[in-house]
């Protein structure tokens, strides 16, 4: 949960701060941070919504921050979603080398 304190952070609050917003004791907060408690999965919900995150990225199980409903509420289409999880799924070096294939047919001259 270390990523609680680095949110919390962010949003120039300190561990009462955080509480007062959450209507949660300051030892809760020190507790989930320092991983002595685990939130419950209400807790996780209303963490992942005041902080605007997915829950995965709260627990540390995905390094995407943003919830699914924002990213598509950004117009992303079906296609570019799909282009996503697939480079999602590539090995870091072939994620470069897809970067530069798009690249060059971005750049691509069809007239000749």
């Amino acid at each position: 949960m270390n990523r609680i304190a680095e949110l919390r952070k962010e949003k120039h609050l300190n561990q009462v701060g955080l509480a007062m917003e959450l209507n949660i004791s300051q030892y809760m907060v020190s507790a989930y941070e320092n991983e002595r408690h685990q939130p419950t999965a209400d807790m996780l919900i209303t963490l992942a919504d005041f902080f605007k995150v997915s829950i995965d990225y709260l627990i540390g199980r995905s390094d995407i921050r943003y919830q699914a409903e924002d990213i598509l509420k950004n117009n992303l289409t079906k296609k570019e979603i799909q282009l996503l999880n697939l480079f999602k799924e590539l090995a870091k070096e072939k994620q470069e080398q897809a970067i530069g294939v798009l690249f060059a047919l971005k750049n691509y001259n069809t007239e000749v």
